[in-house]
């Protein structure tokens, strides 16, 4: 009788000197493992626009893979200096799982190259109170550029007399790259350039 009671109290004193530091543990960040991570980086596209003179536009898009809301995500990209990304998922707007969301930032005095990676660091809070961050190594890739306002160019030169095409044509190129990310392009290939070989 007094073995069994004896460890009747080993057990109770083993488990109220586990438990806390169970509890505890659980409120830690925990560096996610290389063979899951819980948010999948979908793409990092740059430049996109529109432009803006003060650095390129790069746009971010994370996944949800794991089966609970996250409550908060944000995404630090490490170029010349750190630019965080703040994602749309809080805890009145969680970010459900299997569900997709984009941050575009324009990287002020900082610029990329397409075929350099760089880091970028993923924290993630759920739901459940689990926090994970990682950092992967991403290449910034150039957007493929909207086809549509091309294709109505070549059918007005195909089906409209030549005022129209006169006409119509420069408004639509202007309309499609004003819309587009091939302005943003444009511009900061000059903007490189320039800086690579100034004048005088």
């Amino acid at each position: 009788m007094f073995k069994r009671l004896a460890c009747v109290i080993f057990t109770s004193i083993l488990l109220t000197a586990t438990l806390p530091a169970a509890i505890v543990s659980g409120c830690h960040p925990v560096s996610a493992s290389q063979s899951w991570e819980p948010i999948e980086i979908v793409s990092v596209l740059g430049p996109v626009g529109p432009v803006n003179p003060g650095g390129p536009g790069v746009e971010i898009t994370l996944k949800n893979v794991a089966v609970e809301p996250v409550v908060s995500l944000t995404a630090t990209l490490e170029l010349n200096r750190s630019f965080d990304f703040t994602f749309n998922a809080s805890p009145s707007n969680p970010l459900q799982p299997n569900t997709s969301t984009s941050d575009r930032l324009f990287l002020i005095g900082a610029g990329f190259s397409s075929d350099v990676s760089y880091p970028l660091t993923i924290n993630a809070t759920f739901r459940n109170g689990a926090n994970f961050f990682y950092t992967k190594l991403v290449q910034i890739v150039r957007p493929r550029p909207n086809i549509w306002g091309l294709t109505l160019v070549a059918a007005i030169c195909a089906l409209f007399p030549p005022y129209v095409v006169i006409l119509g044509v420069p408004a639509i190129i202007f309309f499609y790259l004003s819309r587009s990310n091939l302005q943003a392009l444009l511009v900061w290939q000059m903007i490189s350039r320039f800086n690579a070989h100034p004048l005088g």
